[in-house]
């Protein structure tokens, strides 16, 4: 049953791609470090394979199959095949050397020993399907029209298992068809840094929050903003052990503007992902919301520094919630078009 599904989540996505225009196919790898109940890193292996499409908007619609074989550290019995449906963001556009955000929802099948404590003695094993999320940043290299590379680094999770990790993925693909015409306007990315301070909860900042932030105009008159952090974080109170985690930070978000002679501000909303890969009490996904002003400031003919300030709110995975101030600034190309023509 399981191959002719496959067969036909294939199908359907091939006559996609031969409607939408561009797509690509080819074998997916990946290193992912998962660590025990001690805390020392491990290091596993997947292969599988991608086959995406171009959906419209500079943005691809993909379906992966991961097979990672052997997760255990120990005498135990870890496997993972992972079906998952992908949704890659390209602010810029996918030509040339172009940055991307991807998410990834899916089925993962995970195979563990049963019970888990008797590893070596029983030989049984179970299987379950849990519903696994993953998100991360990634950079597409096109060599010419019928080639392109993919190298992500992500955080990924699989709810109820031990699976919440840090992964890097890579993949190579053929690629084929016409290309397709964005609808929506000027996009840029660039390098972001910012600081936490505490408002409310157990937890504070501990150093700078390193990371990427995304922005592209719509014809509407809106912005669609996506910024992705590393945070490191620190339980200052209460905190027996593991008191100093870090977290990717994923914060998606729609910006009202109003554009100025010398740039613009903006009122921000959205989602907030928090993920922690470490063992940890907060181990996993945590979610939640974030919002707050920011500008956008010209800077001579090409670029565009940005400052903002937000609010983020997350409820622990161990109980309680968050609330943090991120104060952070930027630096991208400037979008010329959508500043100048308001």
């Amino acid at each position: 049953m399981r191959p002719i599904l496959l067969g036909l989540a294939a199908a359907t996505l091939a006559g996609h791609a031969a409607a939408q225009g561009r797509a690509r196919i080819g074998p997916t790898v990946s290193s992912i470090v998962l660590q025990d109940n001690s805390g020392a890193n491990h290091t596993y292996y997947s292969v599988g394979g991608t086959f995406a499409f171009l959906a419209g908007d500079d943005g691809e619609i993909g379906l992966t199959v991961a097979r990672y074989k052997d997760l255990s550290s120990d005498a135990c019995t870890r496997a993972l095949t992972f079906y998952s449906v992908d949704s890659y963001y390209y602010p810029v556009g996918p030509k040339g050397i172009a940055p991307f955000a991807v998410t990834e929802l899916g089925l993962a099948r995970v195979t563990e020993s049963s019970p888990p404590y008797a590893c070596g003695v029983l030989a049984t094993t179970a299987t379950t399907t849990e519903i696994g999320l993953g998100y991360g940043l990634g950079v597409r290299i096109n060599a010419g029209h019928a080639v392109s590379a993919l190298v992500e680094g992500r955080f990924f999770q699989v709810p109820n298992s031990q699976i919440q990790a840090l992964e890097g993925r890579a993949n190579v693909s053929l690629a084929f068809g016409k290309a397709r015409q964005s609808q929506l306007l000027n996009g840029t990315v660039g390098p972001a840094v910012g600081l936490l301070f505490p408002l409310s909860g157990p937890m504070e900042g501990r150093g700078p929050a390193l990371g990427v932030r995304f922005r592209r105009d719509t014809k509407k008159g809106g912005t669609v903003s996506l910024q992705v952090d590393y945070a490191p974080l620190r339980v200052p109170a209460d905190c027996p052990t593991a008191c100093e985690p870090n977290a990717i930070l994923f914060a998606p978000g729609y910006e009202a503007s109003l554009h100025l002679g010398w740039g613009r501000v903006y009122g921000e909303l959205g989602p907030l992902l928090v993920g922690f890969p470490s063992q940890t009490v907060d181990r996993g996904v945590a979610q939640g919301a974030q919002g707050g002003l920011g500008a956008d400031i010209l800077s001579g003919r090409s670029l565009m520094w940005n400052v903002n300030g937000r609010v983020l709110w997350f409820q622990r995975n161990g109980g309680g919630n968050v609330f943090l101030l991120q104060v952070g600034v930027s630096l991208s190309p400037r979008l010329v078009a959508a500043a100048e023509g308001h």
